[in-house]
């Protein structure tokens, strides 16, 4: 077919879908329908997985977190657990150290409760409180932007310092310069000595309670953060009686492929150092990851099939639709045909008209699929990501179905009998 042909055809194909635009549009409601629901359950799914994986990302790839476990509201077994392990604790970090050497950093962290803090009046549920040890802030994301870390110093002398996130800067100095400037926590007065950047800004975060249900360190830096080290926390709040004298240990490895070798080490000695209680747990991001992007496979195929069926319903309504459009139309063939049209171009006609009414429902399904995606966001307030893979994936889908289910009627009109269709006329 010649180029000149081909245009010819696709004249011919555009003028029969507008003559006949009611039933094209009714051919290209299916096709509507079915590319909004794929668009819309995929866009929801794309935003769930990206913000699981920045949530889980946040952890980071590279650690994996130890975090006591909720106990029994039994208190006579929560006090016979006590009475073997004492929960996480400097034990646990000695011996994770000794048996972990390639390990990067190994750090432990210590969540306060909640505490007034000064120098204004702010909500103690808006500041996160927490001790740590060098070794956790050199394995989190906290990213310092002014002033210098904690270091080493601090934690031996147990000074009365503190760094902390953007969000809780500005909202106890406002655009003063917090750094030297002195707060009180509780009672407990401490110099901020530097300031690291928020992780709701930079996308990354340290680590926070895990989908397990763990105890853990929770540091929600859009909220804002306060970090006073390790020792110095310890030493001025205290645990509670019975409360596992640490939040969490967190190993940083050098590569993703010592992470499984690292946990499972670490459990034999947790196992040990716990004498064999189940009183803490290992989170694992890595993995975490893995089964999040193993279940949104999962549940894209289960929706994108469900929603195929609408679009699978659509193009045998194009097929309904063209095989009455054949018999509607034996005058027009024979014409055609009597004027010398050869079977082909028969049949390519009508696929063109196939393929315009599904590529018209295509791009009509994909701006509604846009239009769900951001009523659902609006709605529910969940994340929503529409690709552009995505959006083209769509309408080649739609493209092909209407050539596909446009072919037996093509096929049925380019085999229509001369004599038959001339009888029409």
């Amino acid at each position: 077919m010649t180029r000149l042909e081909l245009l010819e055809l696709l004249r011919e194909g555009f003028a029969g879908v507008r003559i006949h635009r009611v039933r094209s549009l009714l051919s290209s409601l299916g096709i509507l329908f079915g590319v909004a629901a794929i668009l819309g359950i995929l866009s929801i799914g794309e935003g769930a997985r990206r913000e699981q994986e920045a949530l889980i990302a946040r952890l980071g790839i590279l650690n994996f977190q130890i975090r006591n476990v909720d106990l029994a509201d039994d208190d006579e077994r929560r006090t016979e657990i006590r009475r073997v392990s004492p929960g996480l604790s400097a034990r646990d970090v000695v011996a994770l150290r000794e048996a972990l050497p390639a390990a990067t950093h190994v750090g432990a962290a210590l969540d306060i409760k909640r505490q007034e803090v000064v120098p204004r009046p702010t909500d103690p549920a808006s500041i996160t409180l927490l001790g740590a040890s060098p070794g956790w802030l050199a394995g989190s994301s906290l990213v310092r932007t002014r002033g210098r870390p904690l270091d080493a110093t601090d934690e031996r002398t147990k000074a009365s310092v503190c760094v902390m996130g953007e969000g809780a800067a500005r909202a106890l100095f406002g655009p003063e310069d917090p750094l030297g400037q002195r707060i009180r926590v509780g009672r407990v007065w401490l110099t901020v000595v530097g300031v690291f950047r928020d992780a709701g800004e930079t996308g990354s975060a340290p680590s926070g309670p895990g989908p397990s249900g763990g105890v853990g360190v929770e540091v929600d830096d859009r909220r804002g953060a306060i970090v006073m080290p390790l020792q110095s926390a310890i030493a001025r709040f205290p645990p509670e009686e019975e409360a596992p004298p640490l939040s969490e240990i967190q190993v940083t490895v050098a590569s993703i492929e010592d992470v499984p070798s690292h946990v499972a080490l670490a459990t034999r000695v947790l196992n040990r150092t716990h004498r064999e209680q189940a009183d803490v747990e290992i989170e694992v991001p890595l993995r975490l990851l893995e089964q999040s992007r193993a279940q949104q496979r999962l549940f894209s195929l289960v929706m994108g099939l469900i929603a195929g069926i609408s679009l699978l319903v659509g193009g045998i309504g194009i097929m309904n639709i063209m095989l009455a459009s054949v018999l509607e139309r034996t005058r027009e063939v024979g014409i055609r045909l009597a004027l010398g049209a050869r079977p082909r171009d028969i049949a390519g006609l009508f696929l063109v008209e196939a393929a315009m009414i599904s590529v018209v429902g295509g791009v009509a399904g994909v701006l509604a699929g846009l239009v769900i995606a951001s009523l659902v966001a609006a709605a529910t307030g969940w994340a929503t990501a529409v690709s552009p893979t995505s959006v083209l994936g769509v309408l080649l889908l739609s493209m092909v179905e209407g050539v596909v289910f446009g072919y037996l009627p093509a096929r049925r009109a380019s085999q229509l009998p001369p004599v038959i269709a001339v009888r029409q006329i």
